[in-house]
């Protein structure tokens, strides 16, 4: 077993923010990833693909370390609704998206998650809001805005119709923050992660047999694909999810979505070098603003409190 992090709340919070900031970042790069190998495949046996080797990845990183947990019959049920929601409507969801519209404006609908976040938090009762979190959400989503303001709508003739569909995906995440902390601290965050990735996975497998082509032609990628398909499914899956539902325990719901600010800069910024979108004055001065709103709603918010181990 890894040794135990210290309980002060401020040392806590600061890894809290870290692992969800290197999870976001890790995150819009995938955007613009899965942008551009979309059109070589179809949505349920790319997401498919990608899961399940994070979830392997993840598993054989978990056995010689952590403890299998016995999950209490009540809770299999709710782990798994957030496992599907995460794990398959998510990444699907997201996925088929990029199928018609720009890495920049699905990195954009990716900024409304704090807010979708924040207010399931708040009708579950999962946390209370004070101003310096509320000023934090204004402030990211006013830099993504301002990153990724730039009208792209020429290149994406359906890009109002995958905006509705990242913004569905945005929906599903949001249900996962806001409600799978209470068994990430009870069963450990690389337990229940394995644990939903796999039904997440099983569920997009089927899907995909019933409606893709995972072993007809969409998998069939050349050495470049499967580099791409790998870069999605290890740092962009793995080490993502993985840091991110850490990052859960850590901090509460608000503070770990606040920083998905970084997603779009890191989906603009790549976008561009791979992709050809354009990087302007409004990237920078987006950046700044989240770096701002991280600032705010973390240190001058109300730090979480964690129980006793």
């Amino acid at each position: 077993m890894p040794p135990a992090i210290s309980a002060d709340p401020r040392r806590l919070a600061l890894i809290g923010i870290f692992l969800a900031c290197l999870s976001t970042s890790l995150g819009g790069a995938t955007v613009a990833l899965t942008r551009l190998i979309i059109s070589d495949t179809d949505p349920l046996s790319l997401t498919f693909v990608r899961y399940g080797i994070a979830a392997l990845v993840l598993l054989a990183c978990m056995l010689p370390f952590v403890k299998w947990p016995r999950f209490a019959a009540r809770d299999l049920l709710p782990i798994t609704v957030l496992g599907i929601l995460m794990f398959a409507a998510f990444p699907f969801f997201m996925a088929r998206a990029l199928e018609d519209t720009t890495s920049a404006r699905g990195g954009l609908l990716f900024a409304t998650m704090p807010i979708i976040t924040m207010t399931l938090a708040g009708i579950f009762r999962i946390e209370k809001l004070n101003i310096y979190k509320i000023a934090g959400v204004a402030i990211s989503i006013a830099g993504a805005v301002i990153a990724l303001g730039e009208r792209v709508d020429d290149i994406a003739p359906n890009a109002l119709r995958g905006d509705i569909l990242m913004f569905i995906g945005m929906v599903c995440v949001s249900f996962f923050n806001a409600l799978s902390k209470p068994y990430l601290m009870r069963y450990g965050s690389l337990p229940v992660t394995v644990l939903t990735m796999f039904q997440g996975v099983t569920v997009l497998l089927v899907l995909a047999m019933i409606f893709g082509k995972p072993f007809s032609g969409s998998l069939s990628f050349d050495l470049s694909g499967w580099t791409v398909v790998l870069l999605l499914a290890i740092p962009g899956g793995a080490i993502m999810v993985g840091s991110w539902n850490q990052a859960l325990k850590l901090i509460t719901p608000t503070q770990a979505a606040i920083t998905v600010g970084l997603n779009p800069v890191a989906a603009i910024v790549l976008g561009a070098i791979l992709l050809s979108e354009p990087v302007t004055f409004r990237v920078l001065s987006g950046f700044i603003l989240v770096v701002v709103a991280i600032f705010v709603s973390s240190f001058r918010g109300q730090l979480v409190q964690l129980p006793a181990p």
